[in-house]
This record gives C-alpha cells, structure tokens and sequence, in this order.
C-alpha cells in the first residue's frame, strides 16, 4: 500500500495527534515505512516527511518488492538493554544468591507464562517446563499419569521418584504406575520396587472384572472397542478393563491412550469421577504391560 494510501494517511493523522512537538521529533528517528514496490530491484532507503494538518511527520522509507531483505536485516539485530534494567537484574540476583530465596519479583518460568505478572522477572537456562515454576513437590498425580503416556515432564526418572513419588503415593492409597520411571532410573527406590512388585496385571484389574468375561459384549481387542464405542470415553474405557491380559495388544493401548491426551490434554482433569478411573487403571495396565512385564520376565530367568 503506497504511503499516500488514505488509510495510511488516517493513520498517520492519529498519530500525530497523539504527540506534541517534541514527541514527533523524537520519532523521526523511529519511524520506518516499508513500502511495496513490485519488480523492484534491491531496495531504496530514504527520508520522508508528510504534511499533516500543518504538522510535518519525518520518517524513513523503505521501498523494495523483496522483504526477505527486511527479514534478513532484522534477523541480525539485537536488543539492547537500558543500563538501569541490568542494574535491576543484577541486584536481584545478588539478593538472591546471598538469601537462597527468591525476591517478589524473580521467578523461574517460561516468559510466555500468563501467571506472571509485568514486574516480575523471568530467568530461563535451557528448557523451561511448566514445572521449572512450581518444581516437582507440586507435580499432581494426573500429571504423573499422564507421563506415564506421554512423557511430558522434563526431569529423570531418578529426580521424579526421589522427589515426587513419597508424596503421591501417600496421596493415592498406595497406587501409582512406578514401572517406566523403575526401567529408566539409575538409583534404588524400594518403595516403588514394593509398588511395582504388588500391581500386577491380575491386582490392577479387579476380580470382578476378571470373572465377568462377557462384560465385554464380544470384543475381543482395544482397537476393536476404540472403533465402535469410541464415541463415549467412558464406555469405551470401561468396556477395555474388562478384556483380559491376551487380548489387550500393547500398541493398540498405547495408540489409544497417545490419542486421548492429544484430543484433550486435561481430561484426567474431567469432572466425571468415572472417566477418570477407567483411564487411569488402563494407564496402570500399560505402565505394567510394557515397562514391568518384560521386568519380571527378566528377573524369573
């Protein structure tokens, strides 16, 4: 759009407005008009002023049809920082290297995180998760759940099951998926040994789901149960602890509960109690069927 254009005029006009003669002075220097030229070769840098109401608006123009140029130029600028920002910065973090403790305004999250607000600060080293802000004392065990499928959280096997796993298992009357974190740890974590030793296929699935074979309608498979019941989660996750252990195939189970989380992150959040105790018990199942089946199976050679 040529900068004559009558809503780029409207535009300018309100921003002269705005700014008294001082302030449009100062913007000279930062106001850049980019301006489409098609067939233009290279491009033309120069100063523009525009005659508005009386008032003269300075800029630069930039005229070119290749904005791979601009982008390009951007690309290599750095942001530069007011000495008096740094200085802030730099007494934060010498108040809390003395103290260990975080100031009101320090946090440690990602800066795209809405739960911060404007005068606070955000330090980043590498990857930031959501659990770089509160740590894993504050991890929830639907969030626990959950990585059991998707493995989302960004600390080892070692760190979840020193520090997270004494809290939720008190929290969860004893049960909690501990295989995949088991396989992959380094350490000896005997609690969660005695947890993954206790919930086999056979404890995690009732004895009334067991003895009731025919619960199942005549499926004989999680892909089965997914295609035509997969319309109600709840059903469909009822109907699948109710198979036994040679008809539950690990990959369809795995595909099964990937595309749950994928279609809703939250769902262990759902407020039907139901819903979440069917997906559960089969994350329990697929913990066990992939990470402390061939465990045992190991260990009984």
């Amino acid at each position: 759009m040529p900068i004559n254009a009558p809503n780029i005029l409207k535009i300018m006009a309100s921003i002269v407005n705005c700014l008294n003669d001082e302030q449009l002075a100062a913007l000279a220097n930062r106001f850049i008009f980019v301006e489409y030229v098609p067939d233009m070769q290279g491009y033309r840098l120069e100063k523009h002023s525009q005659l508005i109401h009386g008032r003269r608006l300075v800029m630069r123009q930039v005229q070119l049809a290749d904005f791979g140029l601009l982008y390009r130029a951007m690309q290599g600028k750095r942001t530069k920082l007011p000495v008096r920002l740094l200085r802030r910065f730099k007494q934060e973090l010498y108040d809390f290297t003395l103290t260990s403790t975080p100031t009101g305004h320090l946090r440690v999250a990602s800066i795209d995180d809405t739960r911060l607000g404007d005068d606070q600060y955000v330090m980043s080293i590498g990857k930031v998760s959501d659990f770089g802000l509160k740590g894993l004392n504050g991890l929830t065990a639907n969030e626990w759940y959950r990585d059991i499928v998707m493995g989302d959280i960004d600390f080892s096997a070692d760190d979840i099951l020193q520090w997270a796993f004494p809290r939720l298992i008190r929290q969860n009357s004893g049960r909690l998926p501990v295989n995949k974190y088991l396989a992959r740890a380094k350490g000896e974590y005997p609690e969660a040994e005695a947890v993954a030793r206790e919930y086999t296929f056979d404890k995690i699935v009732s004895r009334s789901f067991r003895e009731h074979p025919n619960y199942a309608q005549g499926y004989c498979s999680i892909g089965e149960i997914a295609r035509v019941e997969g319309k109600s989660i709840k059903k469909a996750t009822r109907l699948m602890a109710y198979l036994p252990e040679q008809q539950i195939g690990l990959d369809e189970l795995e595909d099964f509960l990937v595309a749950l989380f994928e279609q809703n992150a939250h769902i262990l959040d759902d407020d039907d109690s139901e819903v979440r105790t069917n997906i559960r018990r089969l994350i329990r199942v697929y913990d066990y069927m992939k990470w402390g089946k061939p465990c045992l199976a190991d260990k009984s050679k």
